[in-house]
C-alpha cells in the first residue's frame, strides 16, 4: 500500500485532536487540500507535549512526501526542510511515523 492510501486509512482513527494511545499522543491535522501534519507527541516534565516527530506532508498527483520535519526530543533537536541533503532522512522518518500510527490504530480497534 502506498503512503497516501495508508495515511487516508489512518485518518479514520486520528484527527486534529490529540489522541493518547499506549505511550504517547497522536494527531493528524489537515493544513489545506494538499498538505497535512502528522505528529507523535510525548508528555514533557511540565505537562506540555513535545513533538517526536512532527512531519508536514505534501500530496501531489504523483507522490506523497514529507516536506518538513521537527523533532524536539532528538538531541540535538531537528528542524529539517526538505532538500537534496536530507530527503532520504525525511522519507525514512515519514515511513517510520506512518508505521507507528498504524500500530496505534490497531490498538484503538482492539479497545473498541
Amino acid at each position: 500500500m502506498n503512503r497516501r492510501k495508508k495515511i487516508e486509512e489512518l485518518k479514520h482513527s486520528f484527527s486534529d485532536e490529540k489522541k493518547f494511545v499506549d505511550t504517547g499522543y497522536y494527531r493528524i491535522r489537515t493544513l489545506d487540500e494538499q498538505s497535512i501534519e502528522m505528529a507523535y507527541l510525548v508528555a514533557g516534565s511540565c505537562g506540555e507535549t513535545i513533538v517526536h516527530p512532527q512531519i508536514t506532508i505534501l500530496f501531489d498527483e504523483h507522490k506523497t512526501i514529507g516536506i518538513t520535519l521537527i523533532d524536539m526530543l532528538a538531541s540535538p533537536p531537528k528542524f529539517l526542510h526538505r532538500d537534496l541533503t536530507n530527503e532520504q532522512e525525511i522519507d525514512l522518518e515519514l515511513d517510520a511515523l506512518i508505521e507507528k500510527f498504524s500500530h496505534a490504530a490497531i490498538i484503538i480497534k482492539k479497545q473498541n
